[in-house]
Protein backbone atom coordinates (compact mmCIF):
# COMPACT_ATOMS: atom_id res chain seq x y z
CA UNK A 1 0.00 0.00 0.00
CA UNK A 2 2.67 2.08 1.00
CA UNK A 3 4.79 1.51 -2.44
CA UNK A 4 1.48 2.23 -4.60
CA UNK A 5 0.79 5.60 -2.67
CA UNK A 6 4.14 6.45 -3.28
CA UNK A 7 3.76 5.51 -7.41
CA UNK A 8 0.05 6.82 -7.63
CA UNK A 9 1.25 10.10 -5.76
CA UNK A 10 4.41 10.65 -8.05
CA UNK A 11 2.50 9.91 -11.49
CA UNK A 12 -0.77 12.19 -10.46
CA UNK A 13 1.35 14.76 -8.93
CA UNK A 14 4.34 15.28 -10.72
CA UNK A 15 5.74 18.24 -9.40
CA UNK A 16 5.53 16.64 -6.19
CA UNK A 17 7.53 13.53 -6.61
CA UNK A 18 10.42 14.08 -4.80
CA UNK A 19 7.96 14.92 -1.69
CA UNK A 20 5.96 11.42 -1.98
CA UNK A 21 9.78 9.92 -2.58
CA UNK A 22 11.06 10.98 0.73
CA UNK A 23 8.15 10.29 2.38
CA UNK A 24 7.60 6.86 0.85
CA UNK A 25 11.34 6.08 1.64
CA UNK A 26 10.91 6.99 5.69
CA UNK A 27 7.41 5.25 5.92
CA UNK A 28 8.67 1.82 4.22
CA UNK A 29 11.89 1.78 6.50
CA UNK A 30 9.69 2.62 9.41
CA UNK A 31 7.22 -0.08 8.61
CA UNK A 32 9.69 -2.84 8.59
CA UNK A 33 9.10 -3.17 4.84
CA UNK A 34 12.68 -2.34 3.89
CA UNK A 35 16.06 -1.46 6.02
CA UNK A 36 19.01 0.68 5.53
CA UNK A 37 21.16 -2.07 3.85
CA UNK A 38 18.79 -3.05 1.62
CA UNK A 39 17.63 0.58 0.70
CA UNK A 40 21.18 0.94 -0.42
CA UNK A 41 21.45 -2.56 -1.92
CA UNK A 42 18.28 -1.27 -4.18
CA UNK A 43 19.05 2.08 -5.03
CA UNK A 44 21.03 1.12 -8.83
CA UNK A 45 23.91 3.45 -7.14
CA UNK A 46 25.82 2.22 -9.80
CA UNK A 47 23.22 3.90 -12.72
CA UNK A 48 23.35 6.81 -10.32
CA UNK A 49 26.72 7.23 -11.09
CA UNK A 50 26.53 6.01 -14.61
CA UNK A 51 24.31 9.28 -15.86
CA UNK A 52 25.99 11.78 -13.31
CA UNK A 53 29.29 11.38 -15.51
CA UNK A 54 27.35 10.71 -19.03
CA UNK A 55 25.61 14.42 -17.34
CA UNK A 56 29.15 15.75 -16.99
CA UNK A 57 30.27 15.11 -20.08
CA UNK A 58 27.31 15.69 -22.23
CA UNK A 59 27.08 19.17 -21.08
CA UNK A 60 30.61 19.85 -21.67
CA UNK A 61 30.38 18.65 -25.37
CA UNK A 62 27.13 20.96 -25.67
CA UNK A 63 28.99 24.09 -24.11
CA UNK A 64 31.83 23.47 -26.04
CA UNK A 65 29.76 23.52 -29.49
CA UNK A 66 30.36 20.34 -30.78
CA UNK A 67 26.96 19.69 -32.08
CA UNK A 68 26.69 23.04 -33.16
CA UNK A 69 29.46 22.34 -35.48
CA UNK A 70 28.65 18.96 -36.36
CA UNK A 71 25.16 19.21 -37.51
CA UNK A 72 24.99 21.94 -40.27
CA UNK A 73 28.11 19.94 -41.81
CA UNK A 74 25.15 16.97 -42.10
CA UNK A 75 21.85 18.89 -43.23
CA UNK A 76 22.79 21.90 -45.67
CA UNK A 77 23.18 19.45 -48.69
CA UNK A 78 19.54 18.46 -48.37
CA UNK A 79 18.40 21.90 -47.74
CA UNK A 80 16.54 22.35 -50.60
CA UNK A 81 14.90 19.02 -50.63
CA UNK A 82 12.57 19.29 -47.88
CA UNK A 83 10.85 16.03 -46.78
CA UNK A 84 14.07 13.93 -47.44
CA UNK A 85 16.04 17.23 -44.92
CA UNK A 86 12.94 16.29 -42.33
CA UNK A 87 13.74 12.31 -43.17
CA UNK A 88 17.29 12.89 -41.87
CA UNK A 89 16.46 15.07 -39.34
CA UNK A 90 14.42 12.16 -38.10
CA UNK A 91 16.91 9.67 -38.36
CA UNK A 92 19.63 11.95 -36.94
CA UNK A 93 17.36 12.26 -33.77
CA UNK A 94 17.70 8.11 -33.69
CA UNK A 95 21.04 8.39 -33.69
CA UNK A 96 21.79 11.42 -31.13
CA UNK A 97 19.43 9.51 -28.66
CA UNK A 98 21.69 6.27 -28.98
CA UNK A 99 24.83 7.97 -28.55
CA UNK A 100 24.10 10.45 -25.55
CA UNK A 101 20.86 10.19 -24.49
CA UNK A 102 17.06 11.11 -25.32
CA UNK A 103 16.86 13.88 -23.31
CA UNK A 104 19.96 15.59 -24.86
CA UNK A 105 19.15 14.26 -28.75
CA UNK A 106 15.18 15.71 -27.66
CA UNK A 107 16.01 19.22 -26.88
CA UNK A 108 18.32 19.50 -28.94
CA UNK A 109 16.81 18.03 -32.01
CA UNK A 110 13.55 20.09 -31.09
CA UNK A 111 15.89 23.30 -31.41
CA UNK A 112 17.26 22.44 -34.96
CA UNK A 113 14.17 20.91 -35.98
CA UNK A 114 11.98 24.27 -35.32
CA UNK A 115 14.74 25.84 -36.79
CA UNK A 116 14.70 24.31 -40.01
CA UNK A 117 10.36 24.46 -40.24
CA UNK A 118 10.78 28.22 -39.48
CA UNK A 119 12.87 28.26 -42.54
CA UNK A 120 10.37 26.36 -44.65
CA UNK A 121 7.24 28.74 -42.88
CA UNK A 122 5.91 26.17 -40.72
CA UNK A 123 5.71 27.50 -37.48
CA UNK A 124 3.11 27.43 -34.27
CA UNK A 125 1.00 24.01 -33.99
CA UNK A 126 1.48 23.35 -37.89
CA UNK A 127 5.33 22.50 -36.35
CA UNK A 128 3.62 19.89 -33.22
CA UNK A 129 3.59 16.90 -35.85
CA UNK A 130 7.05 17.10 -37.06
CA UNK A 131 7.89 17.48 -32.94
CA UNK A 132 6.00 14.19 -32.17
CA UNK A 133 7.78 12.04 -35.05
CA UNK A 134 11.09 12.97 -33.97
CA UNK A 135 10.22 11.83 -30.30
CA UNK A 136 8.85 8.77 -31.45
CA UNK A 137 12.26 8.09 -33.60
CA UNK A 138 13.63 9.84 -30.73
CA UNK A 139 12.45 7.00 -27.87
CA UNK A 140 12.99 4.34 -30.31
CA UNK A 141 16.86 5.29 -31.15
CA UNK A 142 17.59 5.55 -27.19
CA UNK A 143 17.04 1.51 -27.32
CA UNK A 144 20.19 1.07 -29.14
CA UNK A 145 22.98 1.76 -26.38
CA UNK A 146 22.84 1.46 -23.11
CA UNK A 147 23.63 5.18 -23.20
CA UNK A 148 20.32 6.10 -24.83
CA UNK A 149 17.71 5.68 -21.71
CA UNK A 150 17.98 5.41 -18.27
CA UNK A 151 16.17 1.98 -18.08
CA UNK A 152 19.07 0.91 -20.75
CA UNK A 153 21.54 1.49 -18.18
CA UNK A 154 19.69 -0.05 -15.62
CA UNK A 155 19.06 -3.50 -17.27
CA UNK A 156 23.17 -3.14 -18.79
CA UNK A 157 23.95 -3.30 -15.09
CA UNK A 158 21.36 -5.21 -13.87
CA UNK A 159 21.26 -8.16 -16.57
CA UNK A 160 25.30 -7.73 -17.28
CA UNK A 161 25.02 -6.85 -20.49
CA UNK A 162 27.77 -4.91 -22.55
CA UNK A 163 27.33 -2.32 -24.96
CA UNK A 164 28.12 -4.87 -27.79
CA UNK A 165 25.75 -6.74 -26.70
CA UNK A 166 23.46 -3.66 -27.42
CA UNK A 167 24.98 -3.32 -30.94
CA UNK A 168 24.23 -6.86 -31.76
CA UNK A 169 21.13 -7.25 -30.54
CA UNK A 170 18.80 -3.77 -29.99
CA UNK A 171 21.09 -1.40 -32.39
CA UNK A 172 20.06 -2.91 -35.66
CA UNK A 173 16.22 -3.07 -35.09
CA UNK A 174 16.11 0.20 -33.63
CA UNK A 175 17.61 1.25 -37.22
CA UNK A 176 14.94 -1.09 -38.83
CA UNK A 177 12.30 0.94 -36.96
CA UNK A 178 13.14 3.98 -37.26
CA UNK A 179 12.97 3.67 -40.73
CA UNK A 180 9.73 2.67 -40.89
CA UNK A 181 8.76 5.48 -38.93
CA UNK A 182 10.19 7.66 -40.86
CA UNK A 183 8.91 6.45 -43.97
CA UNK A 184 5.19 7.16 -42.32
CA UNK A 185 6.48 10.32 -40.99
CA UNK A 186 7.23 11.51 -44.30
CA UNK A 187 4.29 10.22 -45.89
CA UNK A 188 1.71 11.69 -43.20
CA UNK A 189 3.35 15.10 -43.24
CA UNK A 190 2.97 15.14 -46.69
CA UNK A 191 -0.42 14.51 -46.73
CA UNK A 192 -1.33 16.98 -44.13
CA UNK A 193 1.66 19.86 -44.07
CA UNK A 194 1.75 22.84 -45.98
CA UNK A 195 5.56 22.23 -45.87
CA UNK A 196 6.40 22.32 -50.43
CA UNK A 197 9.25 21.74 -52.54
CA UNK A 198 8.81 25.26 -54.05
CA UNK A 199 7.35 28.25 -53.73
CA UNK A 200 7.05 30.85 -56.25
CA UNK A 201 9.70 29.47 -58.26
CA UNK A 202 11.97 29.93 -55.28
CA UNK A 203 13.84 26.79 -54.35
CA UNK A 204 12.66 25.66 -51.01
CA UNK A 205 14.69 26.19 -48.04
CA UNK A 206 16.88 29.41 -50.04
CA UNK A 207 15.77 31.01 -47.02
CA UNK A 208 17.25 28.95 -44.76
CA UNK A 209 20.23 29.44 -43.09
CA UNK A 210 22.70 26.65 -41.47
CA UNK A 211 25.79 28.42 -41.02
CA UNK A 212 28.80 26.42 -40.48
CA UNK A 213 30.71 26.99 -37.52
CA UNK A 214 34.80 27.24 -38.02
CA UNK A 215 36.38 24.28 -36.32
CA UNK A 216 38.07 25.76 -33.11
CA UNK A 217 40.35 24.24 -30.69
CA UNK A 218 37.12 23.66 -28.58
CA UNK A 219 35.73 21.67 -30.96
CA UNK A 220 38.50 19.50 -31.08
CA UNK A 221 38.81 18.89 -27.55
CA UNK A 222 35.42 18.34 -27.51
CA UNK A 223 35.23 15.74 -30.59
CA UNK A 224 38.26 13.70 -28.80
CA UNK A 225 36.43 13.06 -25.73
CA UNK A 226 33.09 11.91 -27.39
CA UNK A 227 34.94 9.53 -29.27
CA UNK A 228 37.18 8.62 -26.44
CA UNK A 229 33.83 8.03 -24.35
CA UNK A 230 31.99 6.39 -26.94
CA UNK A 231 34.95 4.10 -28.45
CA UNK A 232 35.69 2.64 -24.89
CA UNK A 233 32.06 2.02 -23.70
CA UNK A 234 32.42 -0.48 -27.36
CA UNK A 235 35.84 -1.65 -26.63
CA UNK A 236 34.12 -1.89 -22.65
CA UNK A 237 34.31 -5.73 -22.97
CA UNK A 238 37.18 -6.92 -24.88
CA UNK A 239 39.08 -4.14 -22.47
CA UNK A 240 37.30 -5.89 -19.19
CA UNK A 241 39.09 -8.86 -20.56
CA UNK A 242 42.33 -7.88 -21.66
CA UNK A 243 42.99 -6.27 -17.63
CA UNK A 244 40.91 -8.81 -15.81
CA UNK A 245 38.14 -6.94 -14.62
CA UNK A 246 34.70 -7.70 -13.31
CA UNK A 247 31.95 -7.54 -15.74
CA UNK A 248 30.67 -3.84 -16.95
CA UNK A 249 33.36 -2.40 -14.33
CA UNK A 250 33.85 -0.28 -17.29
CA UNK A 251 30.69 0.69 -18.06
CA UNK A 252 30.98 2.36 -15.28
CA UNK A 253 34.65 3.22 -14.81
CA UNK A 254 34.96 5.36 -18.39
CA UNK A 255 32.24 7.86 -17.94
CA UNK A 256 33.40 8.62 -14.40
CA UNK A 257 37.15 8.94 -15.47
CA UNK A 258 36.30 10.74 -18.63
CA UNK A 259 33.98 13.07 -16.38
CA UNK A 260 36.71 13.79 -14.25
CA UNK A 261 39.09 14.60 -17.41
CA UNK A 262 36.36 16.88 -18.62
CA UNK A 263 36.45 18.87 -14.88
CA UNK A 264 39.82 19.05 -15.48
CA UNK A 265 40.05 20.60 -19.00
CA UNK A 266 37.01 22.63 -17.88
CA UNK A 267 38.65 23.88 -14.51
CA UNK A 268 37.04 27.01 -15.09
CA UNK A 269 33.20 25.71 -14.97
CA UNK A 270 33.88 22.56 -13.06
CA UNK A 271 31.47 23.63 -10.56
CA UNK A 272 28.45 24.98 -13.39
CA UNK A 273 29.19 21.51 -14.69
CA UNK A 274 28.00 19.89 -11.80
CA UNK A 275 25.52 21.79 -11.45
CA UNK A 276 24.27 21.14 -14.77
CA UNK A 277 23.96 17.57 -13.42
CA UNK A 278 20.09 16.77 -13.02
CA UNK A 279 20.07 15.88 -9.33
CA UNK A 280 16.45 16.45 -8.53
CA UNK A 281 16.03 13.65 -11.25
CA UNK A 282 18.48 10.91 -10.25
CA UNK A 283 17.42 11.08 -6.38
CA UNK A 284 13.82 10.62 -7.69
CA UNK A 285 15.35 7.46 -10.13
CA UNK A 286 17.30 6.53 -6.23
CA UNK A 287 14.40 6.48 -4.23
CA UNK A 288 12.12 5.16 -6.77
CA UNK A 289 15.01 1.86 -7.15
CA UNK A 290 14.88 1.78 -3.53
CA UNK A 291 10.97 1.49 -3.21
CA UNK A 292 10.78 -0.90 -6.18
CA UNK A 293 13.45 -3.13 -4.11
CA UNK A 294 11.14 -3.27 -1.19
CA UNK A 295 8.85 -5.80 -3.40
CA UNK A 296 11.74 -7.88 -3.72
CA UNK A 297 12.44 -7.74 -0.42
CA UNK A 298 8.95 -9.11 0.62
CA UNK A 299 8.79 -11.85 -1.69
CA UNK A 300 5.72 -9.93 -3.97
CA UNK A 301 8.45 -10.18 -7.33
CA UNK A 302 8.98 -13.38 -6.39
CA UNK A 303 5.48 -14.28 -6.54
CA UNK A 304 4.45 -12.72 -9.37
CA UNK A 305 6.92 -14.61 -11.15
CA UNK A 306 5.67 -17.73 -9.83
CA UNK A 307 2.45 -16.70 -11.56
CA UNK A 308 4.40 -15.78 -14.95
CA UNK A 309 5.78 -19.13 -14.67
CA UNK A 310 2.66 -21.22 -14.16
CA UNK A 311 1.43 -19.52 -17.24
CA UNK A 312 3.28 -21.47 -19.14
CA UNK A 313 6.88 -21.11 -18.99
CA UNK A 314 8.35 -21.31 -22.16
CA UNK A 315 10.31 -18.72 -23.65
CA UNK A 316 7.92 -17.14 -26.03
CA UNK A 317 5.11 -17.12 -23.24
CA UNK A 318 7.48 -15.39 -20.93
CA UNK A 319 8.51 -12.54 -23.48
CA UNK A 320 5.40 -12.11 -24.72
CA UNK A 321 4.17 -12.17 -20.88
CA UNK A 322 6.99 -9.63 -19.72
CA UNK A 323 7.43 -7.71 -22.80
CA UNK A 324 3.34 -7.13 -22.80
CA UNK A 325 3.43 -5.90 -19.12
CA UNK A 326 6.07 -3.62 -19.57
CA UNK A 327 4.53 -2.14 -22.98
CA UNK A 328 1.08 -1.73 -21.36
CA UNK A 329 2.50 -0.10 -18.45
CA UNK A 330 4.90 2.29 -19.70
CA UNK A 331 2.42 4.54 -21.48
CA UNK A 332 0.74 5.28 -18.08
CA UNK A 333 3.79 5.04 -16.07
CA UNK A 334 6.85 6.33 -17.56
CA UNK A 335 9.25 3.76 -18.73
CA UNK A 336 11.50 3.91 -16.17
CA UNK A 337 8.35 3.74 -13.47
CA UNK A 338 7.54 0.94 -15.79
CA UNK A 339 10.73 -1.39 -16.06
CA UNK A 340 11.82 -0.70 -12.20
CA UNK A 341 8.79 -2.48 -11.58
CA UNK A 342 9.22 -5.65 -13.81
CA UNK A 343 12.88 -6.13 -13.49
CA UNK A 344 12.55 -8.00 -10.20
CA UNK A 345 10.49 -10.04 -11.88
CA UNK A 346 13.09 -11.10 -14.52
CA UNK A 347 15.07 -11.68 -11.97
CA UNK A 348 13.65 -14.05 -10.57
CA UNK A 349 12.89 -16.05 -13.40
CA UNK A 350 16.89 -16.67 -13.84
CA UNK A 351 17.36 -20.52 -14.35
CA UNK A 352 13.73 -21.11 -15.75
CA UNK A 353 13.94 -19.36 -19.38
CA UNK A 354 17.10 -18.06 -20.98
CA UNK A 355 16.88 -14.06 -19.67
CA UNK A 356 18.37 -12.49 -22.37
CA UNK A 357 15.77 -12.20 -24.81
CA UNK A 358 13.62 -11.48 -22.25
CA UNK A 359 15.93 -8.61 -20.96
CA UNK A 360 15.76 -7.10 -24.81
CA UNK A 361 11.82 -7.04 -24.79
CA UNK A 362 11.42 -5.11 -21.33
CA UNK A 363 13.98 -2.48 -22.81
CA UNK A 364 11.81 -2.42 -26.43
CA UNK A 365 8.78 -2.10 -24.64
CA UNK A 366 9.76 0.51 -21.79
CA UNK A 367 11.27 2.58 -25.10
CA UNK A 368 9.16 1.95 -28.14
CA UNK A 369 5.80 1.87 -26.47
CA UNK A 370 7.00 5.43 -24.49
CA UNK A 371 5.32 6.59 -27.56
CA UNK A 372 2.09 5.78 -27.30
CA UNK A 373 1.46 8.68 -24.83
CA UNK A 374 2.59 11.91 -24.06
CA UNK A 375 3.62 10.86 -20.71
CA UNK A 376 5.10 7.50 -21.64
CA UNK A 377 8.68 8.58 -21.67
CA UNK A 378 10.96 11.16 -20.41
CA UNK A 379 11.67 12.88 -24.40
CA UNK A 380 7.67 13.16 -24.64
CA UNK A 381 7.40 15.35 -21.62
CA UNK A 382 10.68 17.62 -22.49
CA UNK A 383 8.66 18.21 -25.91
CA UNK A 384 5.47 18.99 -25.14
CA UNK A 385 6.83 21.45 -22.38
CA UNK A 386 9.38 22.67 -24.54
CA UNK A 387 6.10 23.55 -27.47
CA UNK A 388 3.83 25.05 -25.10
CA UNK A 389 7.05 27.55 -23.39
CA UNK A 390 7.26 28.79 -26.80
CA UNK A 391 3.56 29.44 -26.90
CA UNK A 392 2.91 27.22 -29.90
CA UNK A 393 0.23 25.90 -28.18
CA UNK A 394 0.02 22.06 -26.60
CA UNK A 395 -0.45 18.48 -27.67
CA UNK A 396 -3.84 17.14 -27.36
CA UNK A 397 -3.26 13.65 -25.63
CA UNK A 398 -5.75 12.04 -28.14
CA UNK A 399 -4.45 13.70 -30.84
CA UNK A 400 -1.05 12.37 -29.70
CA UNK A 401 -2.60 8.96 -29.37
CA UNK A 402 -4.66 8.34 -32.32
CA UNK A 403 -0.69 8.04 -34.08
CA UNK A 404 1.46 7.20 -31.24
CA UNK A 405 -0.59 3.99 -30.23
CA UNK A 406 -0.79 2.66 -34.20
CA UNK A 407 3.18 3.55 -34.28
CA UNK A 408 3.81 1.69 -31.23
CA UNK A 409 1.79 -1.09 -31.74
CA UNK A 410 3.71 -1.66 -35.45
CA UNK A 411 7.22 -0.76 -34.04
CA UNK A 412 6.61 -3.23 -31.35
CA UNK A 413 4.98 -6.18 -33.25
CA UNK A 414 8.26 -5.52 -35.95
CA UNK A 415 10.65 -5.70 -32.91
CA UNK A 416 9.69 -8.54 -31.27
CA UNK A 417 9.63 -10.56 -34.29
CA UNK A 418 12.98 -9.56 -35.34
CA UNK A 419 14.19 -10.31 -32.09
CA UNK A 420 12.57 -13.86 -31.89
CA UNK A 421 13.46 -14.81 -35.29
CA UNK A 422 17.69 -14.37 -34.18
CA UNK A 423 16.86 -16.45 -30.71
CA UNK A 424 15.21 -19.34 -32.79
CA UNK A 425 17.72 -18.84 -35.84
Amino acid sequence: MIFTAFIAGSLFYWNFRNAFAFIGISLLLVFNVLDIGHLIAFAHLELILFLVGMMIIIGFLEERGLFNWFIPIILKPFVTRPFLLIGILLLLGTLMAALVDEVTSILFMSVLMLKVLDGYGISGRHALPYIMFLVFTTNIGSSALPVGNPIGVLIAFGAGLTVMDFLRWTFPIAIVCSLVTTVIAVIYLKRTSSLSPAQKGVPAGSHLKLEEIPLTRDIRVAALIFVLVIAGLILQNHLEGYFGLDKNILLLGIPLSMAGVVLIVNREKAHTLVERVDWYTLLFFLFLFAGVGSLNYVGITDKIASLVLGSGGDLLTTMLLVGGITSILTPFLDNVLAVATIMPVVKALSGSVPLAPVWWIMLIGGTYCGNATIIGSTANIIAAGMVEKKGMGSFSMLDWMKIGVPISLLTFGIAFTLLYIQVIV
